[in-house]
C-alpha cells in the first residue's frame, strides 16, 4: 500500500481517537477486522488490516466485521493483548508503517498498553506487537539475522523501524522544488524522488497528466504533473479510480488472490518450460554426436588395419587413411593398437544408439515444449476460480512432495490403522516420544532389544488381528527374527517412560499384555499371506 494512500485511509482518524472498539475479527490467517465506535454514538466502522504480501494494506470501512476467530498464535496474541481503547494512529512522514496505540484495560486480568505496528512494505509485509517500553511481545512473520543483516524482528528483542529514507514530501514541497527535482526525470522513477508515491500513484499520475510514463518530463508535461500533485496528495484514492482500478474492498481482495495464484502458477510454468527447453536441447546435442559414430568406428578400422603401428604405450599416432589422406588419432597409453580400437567401437555404438533414442524421445520433448508455451500463455484467460484451484493443487503437490517421511518404517495394517517400526535406537525414542500419542498402541519384542512398534490408533480400538499384524513386526525386527513362538508384549503409549539418564532406546512400561507370535520383516508376511 503506498504512503498516500494509507495516510489517507487513516485520515477519519484524525481528531476523533481515543475511539472505544469491539473484540477483534480474523476472517483469515493474514486479515484482522476491528470495530471502532466513536465516543459521541455515530456510527461505528471497521478498521480493516491484511498483512499478506504482496498487496498489503489497511482501510477504514463502515459495517460490521464478519465472524472469525484468532487462526494463528499472533492473532491469539493480538486479541488477547490489545484490548483498551485506540488511542493513536501514527504514520512517519509517508511511509507505509503506522503504528497503532491501545491504551491499557481493566478487565478480570489487566492488560498493559501496547502498540501495534503495522509494517504494509509489499513482500515484507508484517505486524509486531509491542509493549510500553518498545520491546517485541510477538511478530507475525519472524526476522532473524540471517536474512536480514539491518534488523531482527522476534520477541524479547527492541523494535527497530525499517530503514530512513531522503525523499521530497509533495504534500509540503513548494512547487520550484518540485520542478527542480522531477525535471528530465520520467514518472517511472517518481518513487526514489518523492514520498508516498509508488507504481500504482505514477501509473495514475501519468494517465491523468496525460504524459508518458517513460518520457523525460520537460516543458508543459513537467507543469501539468506538478500542478498535479497537490490534488493527488489530497484524494489518491479517486485518482486511481480515474485510472481504471477499483478500490473496494472485496476488489481488492479479488485482485490480490487472483495475483497470489498467477504468480505461483506463472513460477512452476516457467520452470516447466525451462526443463522442456533443456531437454530438447541434449537430445539434439546426442543427435549432433551421433552424426560422429562413422567417424569413430572408421578411426578403429585405421587401428585393426595397422596394429603394429600403434603399439601399448603410444599416446599418439599418425596412421595413412584409407583415401591416402594420413590421419593422426590420439591412443590410451594403457592400451595396445586393439584395445584402442575396441575402446572406438564402444563408443560409436553408444553415440549411435543415443542418438537413436533422442531421434525417439524428440517428438515427445517438442510436444512438452509446446504444452508448457501453451500453459504459460493463457494463465491470464483463466478465470480467479480456476486460477486460485490450479495454485492451491500446485501448493499442495508441491507440500506432499517436501513433507518429510517422519522416524521408522510404515506399513498399513489389516484394518487401515498405520503401524509405524523404528529401526535403531534413536529412531525408537522418536517413535514412542515424538510420534505416538499417549492411546496409541506400543509393542516390544520380549527379553531381547529390538524395535519400538506403533499403532497409531487415535484413541480407537485396536482389532486383535492388527495387534497380532503389528507383533510379527515387532519380532522380525529384532534379533529373534530367526526364531519361532516369539512372545512380544503390548500395552498403551502413555504406559511406557523413560528413566533419566538411560541410553537411547531404553525404556520401562506397565500393564503390559503378551502374544506370541512368528517374526516378519513385511506386510506379506505381517499377515500371514504366503510368499514365493
Amino acid at each position: 500500500m503506498e504512503g498516500l494512500l494509507l495516510a489517507e485511509a487513516l485520515r477519519p482518524l484524525e481528531g476523533r481517537l481515543p475511539l472505544a472498539r469491539g473484540l477483534w475479527r480474523f476472517p483469515d490467517d493474514r486479515t484482522a477486522a476491528l470495530p471502532l465506535t466513536r465516543r459521541e454514538g455515530g456510527a461505528s466502522q471497521v478498521l480493516w488490516i491484511l498483512s499478506r504480501p504482496p498487496a498489503p494494506w489497511l482501510a477504514l470501512r463502515p459495517g460490521a466485521p464478519p465472524d472469525g476467530a484468532a487462526g494463528s498464535p499472533f492473532q491469539e496474541l493480538l486479541a488477547s493483548r490489545a484490548t483498551g481503547p485506540l488511542t493513536a494512529a501514527r504514520q512517519r512522514g509517508l511511509d507505509r508503517v503506522v503504528e497503532l496505540d491501545f491504551a491499557a484495560s481493566e478487565g478480570f486480568v489487566r492488560q498493559p498498553a501496547v502498540t501495534l505496528v503495522v509494517e504494509l512494505t509489499g513482500r515484507n509485509a508484517n505486524l509486531v506487537l509491542l509493549d510500553e517500553g518498545r520491546t517485541i511481545l510477538g511478530v507475525e512473520r519472524v526476522v532473524l539475522r540471517g536474512r536480514n543483516r539491518y534488523r531482527e524482528l522476534r520477541p524479547g528483542v527492541g523494535y527497530l523501524p525499517p530503514p530512513p529514507y531522503d525523499k521530497i514530501d509533495p504534500r509540503t514541497a513548494s512547487r520550484e522544488r518540485l520542478l527542480a527535482a522531477l525535471h528530465d526525470q520520467p514518472l517511472t522513477r517518481v518513487r526514489g524522488i518523492l514520498d508516498g508515491i509508488g507504481p500504482e500513484l505514477g501509473n495514475a499520475l501519468a494517465v491523468g497528466c496525460e504524459v508518458a510514463p517513460g518520457a523525460p518530463l520537460q516543458g508543459r508535461a513537467l507543469e501539468r504533473v506538478v500542478d498535479a500533485l497537490p490534488a493527488l496528495a489530497a484524494s489518491p484514492a479517486s485518482w486511481l479510480e480515474r485510472a481504471g482500478r477499483v478500490t473496494g474492498l472485496e476488489e481488492q481482495r479479488r485482485l490480490a488472490r487472483r495475483q497470489r495464484a498467477e504468480r505461483t502458477l506463472a513460477g512452476a510454468r516457467r520452470r516447466e518450460l525451462e526443463v522442456a527447453r533443456k531437454r530438447l536441447q541434449d537430445l539434439e546435442r546426442a543427435r549432433d554426436l551421433g552424426s560422429r559414430a562413422g567417424e569413430v568406428r572408421g578411426e578403429a578400422d585405421l587401428l585393426m588395419a595397422y596394429p603394429a603401428k600403434a603399439p601399448a604405450g603410444s599416446a599418439r599416432v599418425a596412421l595413412p587413411g584409407f583415401d591416402g589422406v594420413e590421419r593422426e588419432l590420439v591412443l590410451d597409453p594403457r592400451l595396445d593398437a586393439f584395445g584402442n580400437a575396441r575402446k572406438r567401437y564402444d563408443r560409436a555404438r553408444r553415440l549411435e544408439r543415443r542418438a537413436e533414442r533422442a531421434e525417439r524421445e524428440r517428438p515427445a520433448a517438442e510436444t512438452a515444449l509446446r504444452q508448457a508455451e501453451e500453459a504459460l500463455a493463457q494463465l491470464p484467460s483463466l478465470s480467479d476460480e480456476e486460477l486460485v484451484a490450479r495454485a492451491a493443487g500446485l501448493v499442495e503437490a508441491r507440500r506432499k512432495r517436501q513433507r518429510p517421511a517422519g522416524p521408522g518404517v510404515r506399513f498399513a495394517g489389516p484394518h487401515g490403522f498405520e503401524v509405524v517400526v523404528g529401526r535403531n535406537a534413536r529412531e525408537n525414542d522418536a517413535v514412542t516420544f515424538a510420534l505416538a500419542r499417549s492411546l496409541d498402541l506400543w509393542l516390544h519384542v520380549q527379553g531381547f532389544t529390538g524395535a519400538h512398534v506403533v499403532v497409531r490408533a487415535g484413541g480407537a480400538e485396536v482389532p486383535f488381528d492388527t495387534v497380532l499384524f503389528a507383533a510379527r513386526l515387532a519380532a522380525g525386527f529384532s534379533p529373534a527374527r530367526h526364531s519361532d513362538n516369539v512372545a512380544v508384549d503390548y500395552t498403551l503409549r502413555k504406559n511406557v517412560w523413560k528413566v533419566k539418564g538411560q541410553p537411547p532406546g531404553a525404556v520401562r512400561f506397565s500393564h503390559q499384555k503378551t502374544v506370541y507370535v512368528t517374526p516378519a520383516r513385511d506386510a506379506a508376511g505381517a499377515t500371514g499371506e504366503e510368499r514365493s
